[in-house]
């Protein structure tokens, strides 16, 4: 194949990927706007949850399928659906009829973002593979930064409308790219789709999801955590016996694999906390505007390439433990710079912290996906790889939901206090500062005095420090998954495919 074929297949598989990643986010700053149109607020978290959850539920699925029936269809196939959902979910009268095209959507994004990157490892070798992947791990961190402004920049010069639509053009280009670069050879082997299986990991998610997401009673919250997390555990069991299971479970086997996955769920954890509550600690505590929290979190998306490029070259030379404990040190590091940010904290330091999370990504997302690919054969890399994806999906939406809890829980009877001392019996200025939400809009804030609003950000940052905690904690995690991955050079660590064939 030539270079100029392969890089036209890269190029399409990272729009498709950018695509994806980005819909988890970009909705982000549109969706007040959404509510004050459609209403629905109790459905808030479900606009992401579904998406997040109908993408990592059928990430492995579709990676399976894509080992079966090649990668080409399969792809373009979750394209088709990305695109088909995005149009729907511009059209949507109500809540309920967004969350249901946001789940078709999510199915779109389960195919592209493993099949992807499963492309890339199949048209390049190792050497070239490792700085090729890094690339994803950019478009990761890229769009985690730039979705939340484009969402607000779309809403306002257009209609939140607009937010999906934008999809269309682009999801179009890619596939036609794809559909006319890429060619395939290989055996089709039939294989009989896990229903069971998918069902069984899609209610139990669901079911954690919302104990964490939902607002429910108490008993309700601690029925659903422990029903889903029954179910889940039902799930491992039925995948032991599956002919042709959802999730390899074979492959956990094998440490290089189990260690993967680990590093994963911190590293996806670590990923949507930074994107989601650094901006939110910028925007709401430091009376910054949607720019000002863009511009802090933007040195990921500096950062993690910088990591992604250099860790792709050292992983050759040192090979993956090395770059993986640099990377679980830098995410470490810069979660435990947050630790200590108030108030007072300036904007520079928020930057620096940001900055170095992103190389510790950059390292550890490209060494952990080099490894499973070199590791096993062709006919299953799709499904080891989408796992990879999985996991690190899997550990974003219960990273976010955990942080999210804990936020709900620091903030409420706090922050219903303080409404009371800040308000001073002026019933007008009660009722503006109820919502915390008036705390992150510049056209809100500007009504509220100096002190009264000094009080309650100092309230929300406060919150917020779990949330940073739980980051430095995840950061922590991956360091300590770095330490168990295999010793030896990247060439040597392919004792998983040699085992195989």
């Amino acid at each position: 194949m030539s270079k100029r074929r392969k890089a036209l297949i890269t190029l399409a598989t990272l729009v498709g990927t950018f695509l994806a990643a980005l819909d988890a986010t970009v909705v982000g700053t549109a969706m007040p706007t959404v509510i004050g149109d459609l209403g629905g607020l109790p459905l808030y978290p479900w606009v992401f949850a579904s998406y997040l959850v109908s993408a990592t539920v059928t990430g492995p699925v579709f990676g399976k399928l894509s080992d079966t029936y090649g990668r080409k269809p399969i792809y373009l196939t979750g394209i088709f659906l990305f695109l088909l959902g995005s149009v729907l979910a511009g059209t949507s009268e109500s809540m309920a009829a967004l969350i249901f095209y946001r789940t078709l959507q999510g199915l779109g994004a389960g195919a592209v973002q493993p099949v992807a990157v499963t492309i890339v490892g199949d048209i390049f070798e190792l050497e070239t593979r490792a700085r090729v992947q890094g690339l994803f791990g950019a478009v990761w961190g890229i769009s985690a930064v730039v979705g939340p402004a484009l969402g607000g920049l779309i809403t306002d010069l257009a209609s939140w409308r607009w937010v999906f639509y934008v999809n269309l053009p682009f999801g179009l280009a890619a596939a036609v790219l794809l559909a006319l670069t890429l060619t395939e050879s290989f055996e089709r082997r039939p294989r009989r789709p896990d229903y069971l299986g998918t069902s069984l990991l899609t209610g139990g998610l669901v079911a954690v999801l919302f104990a964490l997401l939902g607002d429910v009673p108490p008993a309700w919250t601690l029925a659903l955590a422990l029903g889903g997390a029954a179910v889940l555990a039902l799930f491992v069991l039925v995948e032991r016996r599956a002919a042709d299971p959802v999730v390899p479970l074979d492959l956990f086997a094998e440490r290089l694999f189990a260690v993967a996955v680990l590093g994963n769920l911190a590293v996806g954890g670590v990923l949507f906390g930074v994107s989601v509550y650094v901006p939110l600690f910028v925007q709401g505590a430091l009376a910054g505007t949607a720019v000002t929290a863009g511009a802090v979190v933007a040195p990921v998306s500096i950062g993690w390439p910088v990591g992604s490029v250099v860790g792709g070259r050292m992983l050759l030379r040192s090979g993956y433990r090395v770059t993986l404990l640099l990377g679980g040190v830098f995410m470490a590091a810069g979660g435990g710079l947050l630790l200590p940010v108030g108030r007072d904290t300036p904007l520079l330091y928020i930057v620096v912290a940001v900055f170095v999370v992103g190389l510790g990504l950059g390292f550890t997302s490209t060494s952990y996906l080099i490894a499973v690919q070199n590791a096993v054969p062709w006919r299953r890399r799709g499904a080891a790889t989408s796992s990879v994806v999985f996991f690190r999906t899997i550990g974003g939406s219960f990273g976010v939901a955990v942080m999210g809890a804990l936020l709900s829980a620091s903030l409420g009877a706090r922050y219903a206090d303080a409404v009371g001392r800040a308000a001073g019996g002026d019933e007008g200025l009660a009722r503006l500062l109820a919502d915390p939400n008036a705390l992150l809009q510049p056209a809100l804030r500007d009504r509220i005095p100096a002190d009264s609003y000094a009080e309650l950000a100092g309230v929300l940052a406060g919150a917020l420090s779990p949330a940073f905690y739980v980051i430095f904690a995840l950061g922590l995690a991956s360091l300590a998954a770095a330490t168990l991955f295999p010793a030896g050079s990247a060439k040597s660590l392919v004792h998983m495919e040699k085992a195989d064939e």
